[in-house]
């Protein structure tokens, strides 16, 4: 088993990309430099944050590493240095599980992100929809589209229809949220005071609900965690706490900054929003293509080899940290002609939310709410453009993710 230091080792100085991908200079260019650069690049070593990883950027080097999870694992390696991906703090995702385990539990909350499930949630997700349009009508023409729509639509659609939590529970999963993302912490920094006593806080409002669901049960998520079984077994209290933190805490940022996007994307192509405003019959395949063109998160959640192997002719360290690009990969020319052009008539296939068995789970709620929130945007302002048509966002979050900061536009 292969220690940090050996992996160190292993790698000769000069092999290195020239920048941490921690650092604020690769953050604020991923997007626009680095995507089209690495799709047709093989795998090759940078440091994030320090560690050394094997980057993987080619659609097929991504897939590859998406579809053998025997030799790409998601639970961290348990070595000095590695403390940092416990970004849960000791809460058990499915995120990080594999195998039997991973399988078992992802069963277990496959009913409640169902199809099924989703015609009783879209009434209150178009509710709350409505509700901030009319406030930001209410205060416009200007606003901001991240601040002042995509962050407040995706909290509540997820906290309160979703999960039906109260303004308190909700207040400490977005504490969750904002602490998770903001720890870029290296190997031998101490995690954040306000990471612990996110969590903490986080781990109280767990078992409030859990007891409270219990009793009381709901026609909700939380509720149909509880329940669920796969032939007799159920989630035990650990498997609850640390799914009910990740879908509650970790996944609210990635709609709302796949939402901002897709305006953002559309406003810098105004002929392509023409065409969209004229016609919402291609709202799904624009938000498909926005999704290519702009993943929530340059790289998936973490892995790590479980031998020594290689990829795409890059030789792995079994332990070693692999970093895969969607956001690359989906720039791929060998995926997609032409593939810097956003074409909402394209039909894509994207990488954005994995492949595989650790393939986004909310990946058709998170679909849902964008579907509604883009075609109540255009028959509500179909003038909505961008404050400035030359805008670039800037970029925030912890390593690998794409959150936009702020997005100004006017409402016609």
């Amino acid at each position: 088993m292969a220690s940090l230091a050996e992996i160190e080792g292993f790698i000769a100085p000069e092999a290195f990309f020239e920048l941490d991908l921690g650092d604020e200079d690769f953050r604020q260019n991923a997007v626009d430099r680095y995507a089209s650069l690495w799709a047709t690049r093989q795998p090759f070593y940078a440091r994030r944050l320090g560690i050394p990883a094997v980057v993987c950027s080619r659609a097929r080097d991504v897939r590859e590493v998406m579809l053998n999870p025997s030799r790409f694992v998601m639970k961290a390696p348990k070595l000095p240095g590695y403390e940092s991906f416990d970004i849960f703090g000791g809460l058990e995702s499915v995120l990080q599980m594999d195998g039997d385990r991973h399988g078992r539990v992802r069963r277990l909350m496959n009913p409640a992100f169902s199809p099924a499930s989703l015609p009783a949630i879209r009434p209150a997700v178009e509710r709350i929809v409505k509700e901030r349009l009319d406030a930001i009508e209410a205060t416009g023409p200007h606003f901001d589209a991240m601040q002042d729509l995509c962050d407040h639509l995706i909290v509540r659609s997820l906290l309160d229809a979703t999960f039906q939590l109260n303004p308190t529970q909700q207040a400490a999963f977005e504490r969750v949220h904002r602490a998770i993302f903001a720890m870029n912490f290296r190997p031998g920094q101490a995690r954040p005071q306000e990471y612990t006593e996110a969590i903490e806080g986080a781990r109280a409002v767990i078992a409030d609900l859990i007891e409270d669901r219990r009793h009381n049960p709901r026609d909700d998520f939380i509720s149909k965690l509880i329940s669920a079984r796969d032939e007799g077994s159920k989630l035990d209290d650990a498997e609850l706490y640390g799914q009910i933190n990740t879908i509650c805490g970790a996944a609210l940022g990635s709609t709302a900054t796949s939402l901002a996007a897709a305006l953002y994307l559309l406003g810098r192509n105004p002929d392509q929003f023409d065409m969209l405003k004229q016609d919402h019959s291609l709202i799904d395949d624009a938000l498909e293509e926005c999704l290519r063109m702009h993943c929530p998160g340059f790289f998936f959640f973490p892995r790590f080899a479980a031998c020594d192997t290689e990829i795409g002719g890059t030789p792995v360290l079994e332990n070693m940290l692999i970093l895969a690009s969607p956001q690359a990969a989906n720039f791929d020319p060998e995926e997609y002609e032409q593939p810097g052009k956003l074409d909402i008539r394209r039909k894509p296939k994207p990488l954005t939310f994995g492949a595989g068995s650790h393939h986004c789970i909310g990946v058709l709620l998170a679909k849902m709410t964008m579907r509604i929130g883009m075609r109540a945007i255009l028959e509500r302002f179909p003038g909505i453009r961008l404050a400035d048509p030359a805008f670039r966002p800037t970029y925030g979050g912890n390593v690998g993710t794409l959150t936009i900061a702020s997005l100004p536009m006017w409402l016609s």
